[in-house]
C-alpha cells in the first residue's frame, strides 16, 4: 500500500512540473537589432530631403509598429515611403498624424516568408519650414518589431537630428572658387632660315644712269669732236 502512495505522489509533482512549466511565457530573446534614422545633419531653409529609418541586421521580420516625433514648427513631413530589408520590399501600411509633429506608422510583409539582412524600414521625405539656425530632433519611439512566429523582436531605437543651415554654415561648407592663372604664352622662336640671296644692284651712276652709259657717251662725244676738228683743219 506504502509503495502504491509513494508511486502516486511521484506521479503527481512530475505532472505539476509539467504544468508549471507550460505555464511560463517564453521570453523574447534578445537580438541586438537596432533602429535608428539616417538623415543629413545639415539642411538648407526652404528645401527638401529624405530621412531614411534604418535597420540593422535582422531575422525573419515579419511587421512592426512606430511612432515618429519631429519639430513640426521646424520640418514638415510631406510622405512615407516603402523601405527594403536586403531584397525584400517594406510596405507601408498606413501612417497618420496623432498630433502635429507625431506620426504612427504600421507595417507588414506579404505572406510569411519574412525578411532578412540589414536595409531601412521605410523613407520618410519632409520640406523645411524652418529658418536658418533652427534645428529639430527626429524620435522613433513605441516601436514593435514582430517576427513571422509574431514573436517579438526586441530593438533598440536611436533618433537623429536635423540643423538648418545658416549662412555661414553653408560658405564654410562650400569651398572658395581659386580663380586659374592664365596661360602663359610661349613666344614662338624667329626663324633660323637664312634670308634668299638676291643679285646685287647695278653699279649705279652719274643722274640714277649707269656708269658705262656715261663712258660710251664720252667716248662718242669726244670721237665726234675729233672728226669736226680734222674736218675742220683739212678745210683750211
Amino acid at each position: 500500500m506504502k509503495r502504491i502512495i509513494r508511486a502516486f505522489s511521484v506521479i503527481a509533482v512530475v505532472v505539476a512540473l509539467l504544468l508549471a512549466g507550460g505555464a511560463v511565457p517564453p521570453v523574447a530573446a534578445t537580438s541586438g537589432v537596432t533602429v535608428s534614422i539616417d538623415a543629413p545633419s545639415g539642411v538648407d531653409p526652404d528645401s527638401g530631403f529624405t530621412a531614411s529609418i534604418s535597420i540593422s541586421e535582422v531575422a525573419d521580420f515579419d511587421a512592426c509598429n512606430y511612432d515618429v516625433t519631429f519639430d513640426a514648427t521646424v520640418l514638415r513631413l510631406d510622405t512615407i515611403t516603402s523601405g527594403f530589408i536586403g531584397s525584400t520590399e517594406i510596405p507601408v501600411g498606413l501612417y497618420n498624424e496623432l498630433s502635429p509633429g507625431t506620426f504612427r506608422v504600421i507595417q507588414n510583409v506579404p505572406g510569411l516568408t519574412g525578411a532578412n539582412g540589414s536595409g531601412y524600414l521605410a523613407e520618410m521625405h519632409f520640406h523645411v519650414i524652418g529658418a536658418a539656425g533652427d534645428s529639430s530632433l527626429v524620435n522613433p519611439s513605441n516601436g514593435v518589431l514582430s517576427d513571422i512566429t509574431a514573436g517579438e523582436i526586441e530593438a533598440t531605437w536611436v533618433e537623429g537630428v536635423v540643423m538648418v543651415a545658416t549662412e555661414a554654415s553653408q560658405a564654410a561648407a562650400s569651398p572658395p572658387q581659386v580663380n586659374s592663372p592664365p596661360e602663359a604664352t610661349i613666344p614662338t622662336p624667329e626663324s633660323t632660315e637664312p634670308a634668299p640671296l638676291l643679285p646685287p644692284p647695278p653699279p649705279s651712276g652719274v643722274g640714277g644712269l649707269p656708269v658705262l652709259w656715261w663712258v660710251v657717251g664720252g667716248a662718242v662725244l669726244l670721237g665726234l669732236i675729233i672728226l669736226f676738228v680734222v674736218a675742220r683743219m683739212r678745210a683750211y
